[in-house]
């Protein structure tokens, strides 16, 4: 199961350099969501906020590429601290073939999770990405994704609520 999450990322990664080359220079912009703790994260943090940035490719078509770099900062549960931080490839498809209204994100990410109850812990792996999202316009949208990672036997997910303004 994990391979198969992995693969179109995978797959996005390998092409990238042809299709970098061919594509008009990255859209830089901003993210700021709601990030909802799933799995055993809930053990360790309640709902917090998710800041970031991000390039935005666009190959045409509707097929695009995202790279973004996301901190997550949760409110504390039971004396725990929770902070996650990590960056991300992920492949875009607009329904519509432009980039504009709705598309479907699938991708993979690095996080790094830091729990502070005392001691401090770190955790970092690969994981999964899966989204959705609607461009408003050319700067603003909005976003769902589920990014998850297993960790020492831990589940460490989250259910990210939020916006993109690209420049």
């Amino acid at each position: 199961m994990k391979a198969l999450a992995i693969l179109p990322a995978m797959l996005v990664l390998a092409a990238s350099p042809a299709a970098l080359r061919a594509a008009d220079p990255p859209a830089l912009g901003v993210q700021a969501a709601i990030a909802i703790p799933v799995g055993d994260l809930p053990d360790v943090a309640k709902p917090g906020i998710l800041l970031g940035g991000h390039g935005r490719w666009d190959f045409g078509g509707g097929h695009g590429l995202m790279a973004r770099a996301d901190l997550g900062l949760y409110a504390s549960k039971d004396g725990a601290s929770t902070n996650s931080f990590g960056a991300a490839a992920d492949y875009t498809y607009h329904v519509d073939h432009n980039r504009r209204g709705l598309y479907l994100l699938v991708g993979v990410s690095f996080m790094n999770y830091s729990i502070s109850r005392g001691a401090s812990a770190s955790r970092s792996g690969f994981g999964p990405d899966l989204g959705i999202g609607y461009d408003l316009n050319r700067n603003l949208g909005l976003q769902a994704r589920y990014t998850t990672h297993s960790l020492d036997g831990a589940t460490m997910g989250s259910l990210n609520l939020g916006a993109t303004w690209t420049f």
